[in-house]
């Protein structure tokens, strides 16, 4: 045997350990990069996953808040819908703090709150609904209530206008059914029933005066007052609890006749005077009242 073939026998068994090892590490680093790439494919798939999941988190909490804000602009009148909307207010408070608290990374209780989110957003669109009907009622109110307020107004205007015509209708018959008087004529009589122009031999004043025919006057018995003014202006009355009224005033008559008068011309005479009256020079006023107005005014003048 050759040197040759001996050293070829030595070096066959140690080439093919070697093919082994290499063999060997070669599907170890094989290995070793695939349990490198799931890794990092696990990481990268966790990582996003997680980002995504944080995404989600601060979505859904921002739109919390606004559904918060949203809440928060809601405004009506109405006691029991408020307490309703301060309950709703209170409960995305209560989630908005609960999200806080959940890790990102937990999917189903993220996922649970959008649902509560989804639910919430629904209740407050039915409140929006009904704040709108209430607004919309209110204002449709409002409008009534001007509407009745200005009606009103014209009906006030209408019957303070009527009031205004009535009483000035009031008036004008008022004034129309006053009756008027013609004809005054004041003599002078002395105790024999003559008449003089004396004043020193004057026991009575006579006034004398005609009605007018009115058909829309008050007929039956009326009475006549005269007030008799002398010289000094001096009202001349016979008793100091002689009244009568005019326009709401009492006034002292010198003389009263009752008549009866039925919508036709009346003559009437009314005397002033009698014992124990004594006259002086000047001149005297005698005023005529009827039906409560001054209807006629006479004058005597005594020059001696």
């Amino acid at each position: 045997m050759t040197a040759t073939e001996r050293n070829d026998i030595l070096k066959g068994p140690e080439s093919g350990a070697a093919k082994t090892a290499k063999t060997v590490m070669i599907v170890l680093s094989v290995i070793l990069a695939v349990v490198v790439a799931v890794f990092i494919y696990v990481w990268i798939d966790r990582a996003k996953m997680i980002s995504e999941l944080t995404t989600d988190k601060i979505t859904l909490e921002l739109n919390l808040e606004q559904l918060r804000n949203d809440y928060d602009q809601l405004e009506t009148n109405n006691e029991a819908l408020n307490t309703h909307l301060e309950e709703e207010r209170e409960k995305v408070e209560v989630l908005i703090e609960r999200l806080r608290r959940t890790e990102a990374t937990n999917r189903s209780q993220i996922r649970r709150y959008e649902q509560e989110l989804g639910l919430l957003r629904e209740i407050m669109r039915g409140y929006v609904i009904q704040i709108d009907s209430l607004n919309t009622l209110n204002q449709r109110l409002r409008a009534e209530t001007v509407q009745a307020k200005t009606a009103a107004r014209e009906s006030s205007i209408k019957y303070e206008n009527l009031v205004k015509h009535t009483d000035n209708l009031t008036a004008q018959v008022e004034k129309g059914s006053v009756v008027k008087v013609r004809d005054i004529a004041v003599t002078a009589i002395t105790k024999k029933g003559k008449e003089t122009s004396r004043s020193k031999s004057t026991a009575q004043l006579r006034v004398c005066f005609s009605f007018l025919e009115n058909s829309i006057a008050t007929r039956g018995l009326r009475n006549v007052y005269i007030r008799v003014k002398g010289p000094d202006n001096i009202l001349l009355a016979q008793a100091d609890n002689h009244y009568f009224t005019v326009n709401g005033e009492q006034l002292i008559y010198s003389a009263m006749r009752e008549v009866d008068y039925q919508g036709e011309d009346l003559d009437v005479c009314v005397y002033y005077g009698g014992a124990g009256e004594q006259f002086g020079k000047g001149e005297y006023t005698i005023d005529i009242y009827s039906g409560g107005a001054l209807v006629g005014t006479g004058q005597l003048f005594f020059k001696r």
